[in-house]
């Protein structure tokens, strides 16, 4: 069975490196990063990820736009978002920012893994 693939857009090099690891470790994913949002577009373009993780705060390009970037762009606007922020409380439950699901940082990797899974098993 192919590994699905995960985009995670995140300015946290140590985070990034952590859920890269944990992430790839269960050998399901295959996980590409980018800390520079202004990237994000033509990478969604080139490595056609399953999934993007995105954090809703970073420099020079929010979360939110981004994410709106990837929704007009025809190319690539089925791709699903999933939110990965500190701004949103866990005992909040299911949230969504912008009308994309978020879970809250910190997460263990138990719940980050159901949040991808619910996300990649929504339309299929």
């Amino acid at each position: 069975m192919p590994k699905q693939k995960i985009l995670i857009v995140d300015d946290e090099p140590g985070l990034v490196r952590l859920l890269t690891l944990n992430l790839e470790r269960m050998d399901r994913y295959e996980v590409l990063t980018v800390e520079d949002p202004t990237l994000v577009v033509e990478t969604v373009v080139k490595f056609r990820p399953d999934l993007v993780i995105l954090d809703w705060i970073m420099p020079k390009i929010s979360g939110a736009d981004l994410a709106e970037q990837i929704r007009a762009d025809p190319r690539i606007s089925g791709t699903p978002v999933l939110f990965f922020s500190a701004f949103i409380m866990k005992r909040d439950g299911h949230q969504e920012i912008s009308g994309f699901p978020a879970v809250a940082k910190p997460i263990g990797m138990h719940e980050l893994v159901a949040a991808i899974d619910e996300q990649l098993n929504k339309d299929g």
